[in-house]
């Protein structure tokens, strides 16, 4: 089996369904067959495609219309299934399964395709994330699984090592993705409390936040009761601002009356 298609066998696995994955048709392999019994009933039947690359999956009409066509709609696939399963249960309807990776944002026209034609659209990284969370430090003799968790454990739990492969693999615009994403968890954040002075004035520097931004900011979301007079007279204290400060104040000196009246 492919990486992908393993992953996706384990992930069925984990919640309950018995897998074939060697089923065939003529010469055409059916992804997985995955079947989930109740107290030794059949209850439910899927037919999972696994489409996926490293390189992404290619959105065009014709390539979704290609799945449909030779995974789905072929007749000898669907009287492979059945004939497999004919003995266990005949109430039992199949639900078709496709399983697509790196998706565009507007991916919703490629659902709402699939949909019409009765297949059920899953995300690779959304298995993928499922088993590497799962995953825990039993041994596993399966070679993809046994990766990931080697993955998990020794190289994501070496932060300096974890974020050299990031740095090298990650786009400009995903890099900024994963950040944004970071520093929406709260655990995060609380994690700047250590940060250092020079390190948090760099970020506050390449930030390109408009002082008027940071001012309101400061004002909405950091100071309070206690520490806006220490901050604002510390702030006046600084030779720089106290210099600005000073001359934007500075008031012309009233002239004498006898210049007026001589």
């Amino acid at each position: 089996m492919s990486a992908e298609k393993e992953v996706v066998d384990f992930w069925l696995n984990r919640r309950g369904y018995f897998t074939v994955n060697n089923l065939k048709s003529g010469n055409k392999d059916i992804g997985i067959l995955a079947l989930k019994f109740d107290k030794g009933v059949l209850n439910h039947i899927m037919h999972v495609e696994i489409n996926c690359s490293i390189t992404g999956f290619n959105e065009q009409n014709y390539a979704i219309d290609k799945i449909i066509d030779e995974k789905f709609d072929d007749k000898n696939i669907a009287v492979a299934i059945k004939k497999y399963t004919k003995d266990m249960s005949k109430d039992v309807g199949i639900e078709n399964v496709v399983v697509l990776n790196s998706l565009p944002k507007d991916k919703d026209e490629i659902i709402r395709k699939l949909e019409k034609n009765g297949i059920i659209m899953m995300e690779f990284e959304d298995i993928l994330s499922d088993v590497m969370k799962e995953l825990k430090t039993e041994y596993f003799k399966n070679d993809v699984i046994r990766t990931m968790q080697i993955t998990k454990f020794l190289l994501m739990q070496n932060p300096k090592k974890f974020v050299d492969v990031l740095y090298n693999t990650l786009s400009h615009s995903k890099k900024r993705e994963f950040l944004t994403e970071l520093l929406n968890r709260d655990d995060v954040i609380k994690e700047f409390k250590k940060t250092n002075e020079e390190r948090l004035a760099l970020i506050l520097k390449e930030s390109a936040i408009k002082p008027e931004k940071l001012a309101e900011i400061l004002e909405n979301d950091v100071l309070n009761r206690r520490t806006r007079k220490p901050f604002v007279e510390s702030l006046m204290a600084q030779k720089k601002i106290g210099k600005v400060y000073k001359k934007e104040l500075e008031v012309k000196k009233e002239k004498p009356l006898n210049k007026f009246f001589g």
